[in-house]
């Protein structure tokens, strides 16, 4: 029994730490094709992302299609069923936007996903469009996950990326990503 108030502390934690963000727009629940459509629209429509450039929205449109459909696409069903719950949650700090996800992941996706994560975050933007090209003319494109290209896709269009595993159980880590895109982006 520890072990489940653990985790749910955890959790809670990590959640009261992301409400102290000017939070706009949070869903938690269960992803798939319509609910992330439905999301985009709400974000669209939101104020605060309507008064920003036109440059920057669609950074944020763009970052926010990928870690959603991250989740839908990788994150780890809690359960018999397919449905794979997450988290999004779009902030405003001083000076632009803080994308946070978070979903469960099967611990045996845990250090490869680690690797492109520190791959991605210490590249630069020019390193990051020719790896783009290159992931682009080298793969073959699977029903599953396309060419690979999201991770890099939310490193060209952002200014900074963090992310925390959290150990589970024997089976599954809880994955959060953070990543920031500026105002001033150009």
């Amino acid at each position: 029994m520890v072990e489940v108030q653990d985790k749910a502390t955890f959790l809670y934690n990590w959640l009261k730490e992301c409400e102290k963000e000017h939070i706009i727009l949070c869903f938690q629940g269960d992803f798939n094709q319509d609910l992330v459509n439905a999301i985009l629209v709400l974000a669209e429509r939101g104020p605060d992302i309507q008064n920003s450039s036109t440059v920057v929205r669609a950074r944020v449109f763009s970052v926010l299609v990928e870690c959603m459909q991250n989740i839908r696409k990788y994150g780890s069903p809690t359960s018999s069923s397919d449905l794979k719950p997450g988290i999004v949650i779009v902030c405003m700090d001083g000076d632009g936007y803080l994308l946070k996800t978070g979903n469960f992941i099967e611990n045996s996706e845990v250090v490869n996903l680690k690797q492109r994560l520190d791959t991605v975050i210490k590249m630069g933007k020019d390193e990051l469009k020719d790896l783009h090209k290159k992931v682009l003319a080298e793969t073959k494109l699977s029903d599953k996950s396309g060419a690979g290209l999201g991770l890099i896709s939310i490193g060209r269009k952002s200014d900074g990326m963090g992310y925390m595993f959290k150990t589970i159980d024997d089976k599954t880590s809880f994955y959060a990503l953070d990543v920031h895109i500026s105002n001033t982006a150009k």
